[in-house]
């Protein structure tokens, strides 16, 4: 299934159409499955590491700005 099955979500805005794919995206988690210890030690790494100061934060704008040049 591809978005081309569904040619009227292509005619929202933007906007609205990331909304609808956070929305597809979180109806398949399940928050009753534990994290792999690969990833939780990602997390805990990273985690620290904001908390130290060793990672910044950055605003949405410049999220969408990165993802935009990848």
């Amino acid at each position: 299934m591809t978005l081309a099955n569904f040619p009227e979500l292509t005619k929202l805005p933007k906007r609205q159409r990331m909304k609808l794919a956070e929305e597809l995206w979180f109806s398949g988690v399940d928050d009753k499955l534990p994290a792999s210890p690969i990833h939780k030690k990602i997390i805990d790494e990273r985690w620290t590491a904001y908390k130290t100061g060793k990672m910044k934060r950055i605003t949405l704008p410049e999220l969408e700005r990165r993802l935009a040049r990848s």
